[in-house]
């Protein structure tokens, strides 16, 4: 927050100094062009706790635009591509109008859950299993967890060495019916619950449809995993 309230003052002390000299000059000052960017960067809400890190590239030198009366209109050239290589788009509209596509580089950082110790696959991903790590998140395409988001009944899909970044790819929801298990069938008939007893023919993770076979009436019926060992049924 320091950092963003110093970068506000020290961009209104030189945008002042250098509009003084735009007016005068034959051409937008390149320089100008590169502060608004970097303040519209720096003062942009980003899905982070820290501060984004970005690199502008370099104006062309040889760019001849026309003064801007008045601050220019920066936004993303893609609204939903705000990290990583994406651009700004540069508008000037008075009284003169041009725009510009500048390339940007933004990396933003976030505490991460990584394991504490190797996890075998199968293994549930309990809280003391795990820890936060500060890490680029920019370019992490198969997700992560933060520290808002819950782990319960989430389960390593493969082995993990210790300090593994956890995402869709190494987790799963955790199995709470296992095919072959006896299960508890609860049937919905005109808001009557009636339990009974199955034998589960699938495997699945909370909400997921299963077959299961009641071993009273021997018939296969099809419901939703509600709980661990529990499938519900509605007729």
């Amino acid at each position: 927050m320091y950092k963003k309230q110093a970068y506000r003052a020290l961009f209104v002390i030189l945008i002042s100094s250098t509009f003084s000299g735009i007016v005068k000059a034959d051409r937008q000052s390149l320089s100008s062009i590169s502060l608004q960017a970097e303040s519209f960067l720096a003062n942009y809400r980003y899905e982070s706790p820290y501060d984004a890190r970005f690199e502008l590239s370099q104006l062309d030198s040889r760019l001849n635009l026309k003064p801007c009366s008045q601050s220019l209109d920066v936004k993303f050239t893609r609204s939903q591509k705000v990290t990583g290589n994406t651009s700004l788009t540069i508008r000037c509209h008075s009284p003169v109008s041009w725009q510009i596509h500048l390339p940007v580089r933004i990396d933003i950082y976030d505490d991460i859950a990584v394991t504490k110790a190797p996890l075998i696959k199968g293994q549930s991903i309990d809280t003391h299993r795990v820890h936060y790590r500060k890490n680029k998140i920019t370019d992490l395409h198969q997700g992560y967890f933060r520290k808002s988001d819950s782990l319960k009944r989430l389960q390593a899909k493969r082995n993990l060495a210790s300090n593994s970044i956890l995402n869709s790819a190494n987790v799963a929801p955790k199995l709470l019916v296992t095919s072959g298990q006896k299960v508890t069938i609860i049937l919905k008939i005109n808001g009557l619950h009636i339990k009974s007893t199955g034998l589960a023919l699938q495997s699945a993770s909370l909400g997921q449809l299963i077959k299961v076979r009641n071993t009273q009436s021997n018939k296969i019926v099809e419901g939703t995993v509600s709980s661990e060992g529990q499938v519900s049924v509605t007729l």
